[in-house]
């Protein structure tokens, strides 16, 4: 009996410990963090906040990993083939893809009204994909041209492991980070902002890395038109940028079809002609980028005229198509029209400068309109419209 009591009150002794353990380790943190325990964690922001962190610290990991194999003894170039820099690109990359679909697959299907759970469903694919590589190319770009401006800076800098691995480090981490708070608000305005970012900033970098002094004799498509990396960056760029612009579409059509709901009836009012306008600009663009103008100069024309002549009717129909949108907006458009005409008059035949600049002059106006849209098309949603996140209404709302 002395021996079964030992016993028990050993393992007495044994769970009181393990209760104490958790009791003191809670104390400790209530020491040393005070205040409320949730942190307000039940909200939104909160949990997108926890997420982000969490694939921070978790790309962090993954960097720490990939130092220890790839920067071995000795010393690393800060920019270069195998460098810190590109090391380090490469990695916050990947971990942009990852963090955004990772973030993207959380988020409810919302589907347009006029359309089938189905087809949502297979356009989703296609926008999580979009949006991901996308995420990923503006942090290719942008911490690349952080790293070859530094290395100008720091010419001939050579760095340790330890060095390389905390680089690494810093890019994978802030990347992810940034990429998770971002991908958690995925809207209309926020997909405008991410194509106008992916587009300047790849067509910045295509100019500053082709090997052809004069392409700006010409016009914008020569610089795809090389086999160097000016060429394959300035192709991706467009072609993801025309995935991205799908994407964009959808969302638009859904916050449309919010907005015709609480319009007054319209017959002439097509919510979904504009929404199909942007899938074509997109299939166009990215067509632009598969066919590069020294491939075929038909096709690649042909991309390219599709692109501009939808984006005139959808200019000048607006005014039909969204019948009942903001005044000030369609007076807007035709300030908008009206410039493209008078830069285009002088571009031909008065000739004040050549197809390049008018092409760059272009699309800033294309770019600054379509910002200025998203706008007035998310305030004129009416409040409380997205409510539910499951956009499954009738398909008889007004179009």
């Amino acid at each position: 009996m002395s021996g079964s009591t030992q016993e028990a009150g050993a393992v007495g002794r044994r769970a009181g410990l393990r209760a104490r353990i958790p009791r003191a380790i809670d104390t400790a943190l209530e020491l040393l963090y005070p205040g409320d325990a949730s942190g307000g964690a039940d909200s939104h922001q909160a949990r997108v906040e926890a997420r982000a962190l969490g694939a921070a610290t978790l790309a962090a990991a993954v960097a720490v990993l990939v130092g220890i194999i790839v920067f071995g003894p000795g010393t690393h170039p800060l920019w270069g083939t195998i460098s810190t820099g590109s090391i380090g690109t490469l990695l916050a990359g990947l971990v942009a893809i990852a963090s955004s679909i990772m973030e993207q697959l959380r988020a409810p299907l919302r589907v347009p009204a006029s359309w089938s759970p189905r087809a949502a469903r297979t356009q989703r694919i296609v926008g999580i994909a979009a949006v991901a590589l996308v995420h990923g190319g503006i942090a290719v770009i942008g911490i690349g041209m952080v790293f070859a401006v530094l290395s100008q800076g720091f010419f001939g800098v050579q760095l340790d492991q330890l060095t390389s691995t905390v680089a690494s480090v810093i890019v994978s981490a802030g990347t992810a980070y940034l990429v998770t708070v971002s991908a958690a608000k995925i809207t209309t305005a926020e997909l405008s902002m991410l194509l106008s970012m992916f587009l300047t900033g790849g067509i910045v970098v295509a100019m500053l890395t082709t090997t052809d002094a004069k392409w700006w004799h010409y016009h914008f498509s020569e610089l795809g038109a090389g086999t160097d990396v000016s060429g394959l960056v300035f192709n991706l760029t467009l072609f993801l940028g025309g995935l991205l612009l799908a994407a964009f579409a959808f969302t638009l059509l859904i916050d449309l079809e919010a907005w015709a709901a609480g319009a007054p009836p319209s017959r002439t009012r097509n919510v979904r002609a504009v929404a199909w306008g942007f899938q074509i600009i997109g299939i166009c663009l990215a067509g632009v980028g598969i066919v590069p103008v020294n491939l075929n100069l038909i096709v690649h024309n042909t991309f390219a005229t599709g692109m501009a002549v939808v984006f005139g009717v959808i200019l000048i129909g607006l005014r039909w198509l969204l019948d009942g949108f903001t005044r000030v907006f369609l007076l807007f458009s035709d300030v908008v029209l009206a410039a493209i005409v008078f830069a285009a008059l002088l571009f031909w035949p008065l000739g004040y400068y050549n197809l390049a600049a008018f092409e760059l002059v272009v699309a800033g106006v294309i770019f600054a309109w379509l910002i200025i849209f998203v706008r007035h098309v998310g305030a004129a949603v009416p409040t409380g419209a997205f409510a539910s996140e499951d956009l499954t209404a009738s398909p008889e709302r007004s179009r």
